[in-house]
């Protein structure tokens, strides 16, 4: 394979500073010059998409731990109190907030 190195001569005066007659080296990327494709992918990392059971571009544990992650407004927080009781807090209809024990049964 070899390179070549275009020349080329701007046609008239124009946006991008060039006078005409100017002579310019038109720069493109690898993924634009056709052919290339096999050999650009030998190079290119590709990475699967995780899932909870198998490892993508980030681990199937941090995909876990992203999968429980809430975008919406909280309905409650839970916290753990150092006795390790579990306490969810919500707010009232006031906007007041609300702390309940969490039923270790259910």
């Amino acid at each position: 394979m070899s390179t070549k190195i275009i020349q080329l001569r701007a046609r008239g005066d124009n946006d991008f500073g060039l006078t005409e007659g100017e002579p310019y080296y038109p720069k493109v990327g690898a993924d634009s010059v056709v052919g290339l494709e096999t050999e650009i992918n030998k190079h290119v990392l590709k990475y699967d998409i995780a899932t909870s059971t198998t490892n993508g571009l980030i681990s199937k544990e941090d995909k876990t731990k992203l999968d429980k992650l809430q975008v919406e407004p909280f309905e409650g927080l839970k916290f753990k109190s150092p006795d390790g009781s579990i306490f969810v807090l919500s707010v009232d209809n006031d906007g007041k907030p609300v702390f309940t024990k969490e039923d270790k049964n259910g």
